[in-house]
C-alpha cells in the first residue's frame, strides 16, 4: 500500500489499463504520471522517476473471513452484480505459468513461487513462502531484524503477517519473542502481544517470484 500525499498534492490514482510484467500500472488523476505498483515508482510523466511512500498498512482477506471480523460490512457492486460465479483469476492462480505464459528470467525459484517480497536500504528482496509458511521464521539484513509468519496451506489471497525489530526475534518457551520489546507473538491473533510496545509492522507484500524479480533485476533472495 502506499502513501497518496506527493510534497502538498493528494494524488487519486485508478488504474491505467497498462501491465508491466503483469502487474498492474496506475495511473494518478492529477498529472497523469504512470506508477508501477510493483516498485513505487512512477514509470512516466510529471512525476516519472520519483517514488511513493510505501505503507505498512494493508491486509488482504478473503471476504468469508473479513465478514466475521465486520458483519455489517457494505458491498459495492456494478449493475446490481456483487460476485462472479467464474472468477478468472482462478485459472491463473492455480496454473504454473504466468499470465500469458511469461516466464521468470532468473531461475532461483520457479516462476510463479510465492513470495513476500520487499525494499530495504534502497535494495529489493523476496522471500519464499516455503521459508516460513506453517512454521514461522525470523530473517536479518544489514540494518533490519525481519519476523514472518503465514499459516500452513493459507490461500494465497491471505495476508503474510511481518514485523520488524531493533534487537532481532528467537524462539523460546514455544513462542517467537521480540527481544527489544519482549512482547510474544500469538499465533491466533497472528500479532505480537504485551511487552512494551506494539510490534512494528514491516511494507512489502506477497507476490509471485516472476513478477517481482522481472521488475527488480538483482533481488536478494532470502531462505533458510
Amino acid at each position: 500500500m502506499y502513501g497518496r500525499q506527493y510534497g502538498d498534492r493528494e494524488l487519486r490514482f485508478e488504474p491505467s489499463g497498462g501491465l508491466l510484467h503483469s502487474a498492474l500500472v496506475m495511473q494518478d488523476k492529477e498529472t497523469d504520471s504512470y506508477w508501477s505498483i510493483m516498485t513505487g515508482t512512477a514509470l512516466a510523466g510529471t512525476y516519472g522517476g520519483t517514488r511513493l511512500q510505501e505503507l505498512p498498512l494493508g491486509e488482504k482477506a478473503r471476504f468469508a473471513d473479513w465478514v466475521k471480523r465486520h458483519p455489517q460490512t457494505q458491498v459495492l457492486s456494478v449493475d446490481g452484480v456483487e460476485h462472479v460465479e467464474n472468477n478468472p483469476y482462478d485459472n491463473y492462480l492455480a496454473s504454473e505459468k504466468g499470465f500469458r505464459a511469461m516466464q521468470a528470467k532468473d531461475r532461483r525459484l520457479p516462476t510463479k513461487a510465492p513470495i513476500y517480497a520487499f525494499w530495504h536500504g534502497g535494495k529489493a528482496y523476496a522471500v519464499p513462502f516455503t521459508a516460513f509458511e506453517g512454521q514461522a521464521a525470523a530473517f536479518s539484513v544489514p540494518g533490519l531484524h525481519l519476523f514472518l509468519e503465514r499459516p500452513r496451506g493459507a490461500d494465497f489471497h491471505e495476508a503474510t503477517r511481518a514485523f520488524r525489530s531493533a534487537a532481532g526475534f528467537e524462539f523460546r518457551d514455544g513462542a517467537w519473542i521480540d527481544r527489544d520489546t519482549g512482547a510474544r507473538y500469538d499465533i491466533k491473533q497472528r500479532r505480537f502481544v504485551g511487552g512494551d510496545v506494539p510490534a512494528e509492522p514491516v511494507s512489502g507484500f506477497d507476490t509471485f517470484w516472476y513478477t517481482w524479480s522481472l521488475t527488480n533485476p538483482g533481488t536478494m533472495l532470502l531462505e533458510r
